[in-house]
């Protein structure tokens, strides 16, 4: 009975550290679902350079976002 009790504490400390990851991807989750809905948005054929130019201003991602 004392292997179930340490192997159920075990499990329990890997759930809390389960979470916590969950908890700290979350953000870098959104970032990625913002970046694809604007990778999605901007996918339309762009003709003239001043367009491309434009749509690529706007789908780079700032610095620091990944800090």
């Amino acid at each position: 009975i004392k292997n179930a009790i340490i192997e159920h504490f075990w499990l329990l400390n890997l759930l809390s550290q389960m979470k916590d990851f969950e908890a700290s991807a979350e953000p870098l989750q959104e970032c990625l679902n913002a970046t694809e809905l604007a990778v999605q948005e901007s996918s339309t054929r762009l003709h003239d350079l001043t367009a491309k130019k434009l749509e690529l201003h706007k789908l780079q991602v700032p610095t620091g976002v990944f800090e």
